[in-house]
């Protein structure tokens, strides 16, 4: 069976509610609700004063223009911001609907857009729209619309002000404040968690952590890409790690001259000296040579001018005698002559006697070395 009623009138009882007779001869209710709407419509179609007359002309334009579906959304957009003007704008276009055709204002009356011009209390408005629809009576005569659970320009923006929460939630969550953002705080980070801790570790600690098999799998968490960027290399990670932490030993060694140079040269002057002297030291002779020809000289110049002479005997005394001839070679003459008139003379000695006769010429040119030294140069 079909339960479905139209919510639309006749045409002979919409003409029966603009004349005034849509109740006669109906029950009481009914009666009593077609009363209703018939005063409705009389109090639409009154003739305005002329303060509510303004802008009839440009609601009637409006009108013409776009119809009524247009000039509601027309009227929205321009956002009717005096009572008295909506009140006028609806009477017009009332007026107009109950002069025009029949037709039209069964349409309005079906669709609950007329409001009531009584003396009684104003209407009421709602956000932008054009009028508020009549609340029927208990018994309504004419069917109203089903009222929208939230204003149309309400419910975007607050859909857009929970998707904007929303996203400020999800970005927080990515990026947790735990997480160090400095190079530094996140070697520290890398050594605990590779270490299995939440606490601080001692240099000795963080070097065996770093050293340990467990960090390349921690270094696989998203939180330590700029490291492994920086670095090159997962691989590369530990030693660079090492040298930021100022690690007294550093956790891989024969790793250490695969950091990109530029890398390299930076970190190995922001050392601090005495750091710098127990790192390189403990260097296998191996890496140690590879690394200083590597170097740029003036970082080289640098390192070997800024340790002390004992750090410096024991890093020259085990380089091989041709990245030893290299250095000294390569060094600016002032350089070189500092380094040999710091070192005790038992390692000069052993030092020029390891080394060819070409570079051997060269130093004996070079001004500024002390009398002890010159005395060793062959041939002076």
């Amino acid at each position: 069976m079909n339960t479905r009623h139209s919510r639309r009138i006749s045409r002979k009882a919409a003409e029966q509610l603009l004349d005034g007779a849509a109740g006669r001869g109906q029950g009481t209710q009914v009666a009593v609700a077609a009363d209703q709407v018939v005063s409705v419509l009389a109090a639409a179609a009154a003739p305005g004063h002329d303060d509510e007359l303004a802008g009839e002309q440009m609601a009637v334009a409006a009108f013409e223009a776009n119809h009524l579906a247009s000039v509601a959304n027309f009227r929205r957009e321009q956002m009717i911001k005096s009572p008295l003007a909506k009140i006028l704008t609806v009477k017009v276009l009332a007026s107009v609907l109950a002069v025009g055709a029949s037709g039209g204002v069964a349409l309005a009356a079906s669709t609950g857009t007329f409001s009531s011009s009584g003396s009684g209390s104003g209407p009421a408005y709602g956000g932008s729209s054009v009028a508020a629809p009549v609340t029927p009576p208990a018994n309504g005569f004419i069917p109203s619309s089903p009222p929208a659970s939230a204003s149309p320009s309400a419910s975007p923006a607050g859909n857009g002000q929970q998707q904007t929460q929303a996203s400020s939630s999800a970005s927080d969550s990515s990026s947790p404040a735990s997480i160090p953002q400095t190079a530094a705080g996140l070697c520290n980070a890398l050594a605990s968690d590779a270490a299995g801790t939440s606490g601080s570790l001692t240099k000795a600690a963080q070097s065996q952590a770093l050293a340990g098999g467990s960090v390349s799998k921690t270094l696989q968490s998203p939180e330590f890409s700029s490291l492994v960027s920086t670095a090159q290399s997962a691989a590369n990670v530990p030693d660079y790690c090492g040298l930021l932490l100022d690690l007294p030993q550093l956790p891989q060694p024969g790793q250490l001259t695969q950091l990109p140079v530029n890398l390299l040269s930076q970190l190995l002057t922001q050392v601090p000296t005495a750091t710098l002297a127990q790192q390189l030291t403990s260097l296998p002779s191996s890496t140690l040579s590879a690394l200083l020809a590597e170097l740029p000289v003036s970082t080289v110049s640098q390192i070997l001018t800024s340790l002390p002479s004992s750090a410096v005997s024991q890093i020259l005394t085990a380089l091989p005698t041709s990245t030893l001839s290299q250095i000294l070679t390569e060094l600016p003459n002032s350089v070189v002559s500092q380094i040999l008139n710091e070192l005790p003379t038992s390692v000069v000695s052993q030092l020029l006697g390891r080394l060819p006769n070409s570079v051997l010429s060269g130093l004996s040119g070079l001004s500024g070395l002390s009398n002890s030294v010159t005395s060793l140069l062959p041939g002076l």
